[in-house]
């Protein structure tokens, strides 16, 4: 009978990457550059960066070669590990987690204020706002299938 205290335990512990700014010769590698782009994302859900400023700090992490060339990207934001959920994870190819879809349609609805009303580029949209542009989406969604469906009925007759 094996013994309890060689039992493999039911989920592996996620590390936590830690980058040395002392580190300055040092290559980057692409987990830290994963683990940086997460919390710039994890930052931009809790409101601590705009889009625009994510943005440049997330191409930033993909185009830095140096450890030294990451402590910046988060000198300003607090430290502490990304909390992920189950709802969040996304790990198709690099282990990587993407932003929940709530915080990305938020950010399109940010977006498409400042691009279409000329918005505040700092001003968060609200849930009202951001209800209405799922329903807008709807109807837009709508009419395109029922124009791609009469568009074939047409050419077909």
């Amino acid at each position: 009978m094996p013994s309890p205290a060689a039992a493999p335990s039911p989920e592996p512990r996620q590390q936590e990457l830690t980058i040395h700014p002392a580190a300055t010769g040092i290559r980057t590698s692409d987990r830290e550059r994963q683990h940086v782009v997460e919390r710039l994302h994890h930052a931009l859900g809790e409101g601590r960066l705009d889009l625009g400023e994510t943005d440049a700090r997330v191409a930033a992490a993909y185009a830095a070669c140096y450890r030294a060339d990451l402590t910046p990207l988060l000198a300003d934001l607090p430290d502490g590990p990304v909390p992920t959920s189950a709802a969040s994870a996304w790990t198709p190819f690099s282990g990587s987690s993407a932003p929940p879809w709530t915080a990305l349609f938020t950010s399109a609805v940010w977006r498409a204020r400042v691009a279409v009303l000329g918005a505040r580029a700092d001003a968060q949209p609200t849930a009202a706002q951001c209800r209405s542009a799922m329903l807008l989406a709807l109807v837009a969604l709508a009419w395109f299938a029922a124009c791609a469906v009469l568009g074939a009925a047409m050419v077909a007759a």
